[in-house]
């Protein structure tokens, strides 16, 4: 089966075959074997070239959510996405961002409070999720707007966790 999907604006053109209890895809004309293994509903196990990855899965509309580590990505498809950037550019740059749970879970620690200026990469909350910690961090230089979750709260997928406005330097 072939795909198209956009991530961030980059088409990636993604094919699938299933060849001896092994997934061969090709991704932008790049040959790889991998073993996947659906652990749950939501989360897919994934051996690509002798490393393991637990990906987390989730929609939300037309769009498929992945959270790999504390790497996320959305995908969608490269038509919708099309027809999606220029709405975008026809809109002024949006300065907040709002970090949202990849999945339903438990938040453990809430690592920063509002006014605090963080760096890409400062962790801003950690969430329980399939007996695992996923830390969400900063993406880019920002100051924390406003805190929608305290530790102990119970999160639904894609909940808002943290309202960030990016810093322009």
């Amino acid at each position: 089966m072939d795909y198209e999907f956009s991530v961030d604006g980059t088409v990636y053109k993604i094919s699938l075959e299933h060849a001896e209890g092994k997934v061969v895809a090709t991704l932008n004309g790049n040959r790889l074997e991998l073993d996947a293994q659906q652990v749950s509903s939501q989360a897919v196990s994934l051996l690509i070239d002798g490393k393991s990855y637990l990906a987390h899965v989730a929609r939300q509309g037309e769009k498929i959510l992945v959270a790999v580590g504390t790497h996320q990505f959305c995908l969608e498809e490269a038509e919708q996405e099309s027809s999606l950037a220029r709405v975008k550019e026809s809109l002024p740059e949006q300065a907040e961002e709002t970090v949202k749970a990849p999945m339903p879970g438990l938040v453990i620690k809430v690592n920063v409070l509002e006014g605090n200026d963080v760096n890409p990469g400062d962790g801003l909350i950690v969430v329980e999720a399939m007996k695992m910690e996923h830390e969400m961090r900063a993406s880019f230089k920002a100051v924390v707007e406003k805190i929608h979750v305290k530790a102990g709260q119970q999160v639904d997928a894609f909940q808002p966790l943290v309202e960030l406005k990016r810093v322009h330097e």
